[in-house]
């Protein structure tokens, strides 16, 4: 199982949606179509990928509203694919508040990297979290370390 976090499903869901998108959202603006096809090639398959609650909120909340009509249908089809094909995980918010990563992670990282223990790597382009992972023994592919030394 992977586990990954909300920039990185932005990444995957915009490439899905048009790979040319990119460079029009905040998020993803450093991004290309070839992070796109090199996220897709550490998946493999999307029934590997663990994906908790908080962060499905946190993407469609950045996605939903972003689309114009043409793209917001493929991108609502998409995640009705996706949300259907992962694993959802969830832990209380509560589990997070009383790990001590959750003053420096926030929320949904805390619960991602308590979730990651279990999954076979995790997938981020967060370097905080990456680097506590690390820390932690958790294996990772990191996004933007990975497209710095390509």
């Amino acid at each position: 199982m992977i586990i990954i976090d909300t920039n990185s499903l932005l990444v995957l869901i915009i490439g899905l949606v048009n790979p040319n998108l990119f460079e029009s959202h905040r998020r993803t603006s450093i991004y290309d179509k070839e992070d796109f096809e090199n996220l897709l090639l550490i998946i493999e398959d999307f029934k590997k990928l663990v994906v908790l609650p908080n962060v499905w909120t946190e993407v469609d909340n950045l996605l939903n509203e972003s689309f114009s009509r043409n793209h917001k249908d493929t991108y609502l089809k998409i995640v009705r694919e996706l949300i259907g094909t992962t694993t959802e995980t969830y832990l209380e918010s509560k589990f997070a508040i009383d790990s001590y990563y959750f003053y420096l992670l926030g929320l949904t990282d805390s619960l991602i990297l308590e979730v990651a223990k279990d999954c076979d790597f995790m997938i981020t382009s967060d370097s905080l979290l990456s680097d506590i992972a690390i820390a932690n023994d958790i294996k990772v592919f990191d996004l933007i370390s990975f497209k710095n030394n390509i």
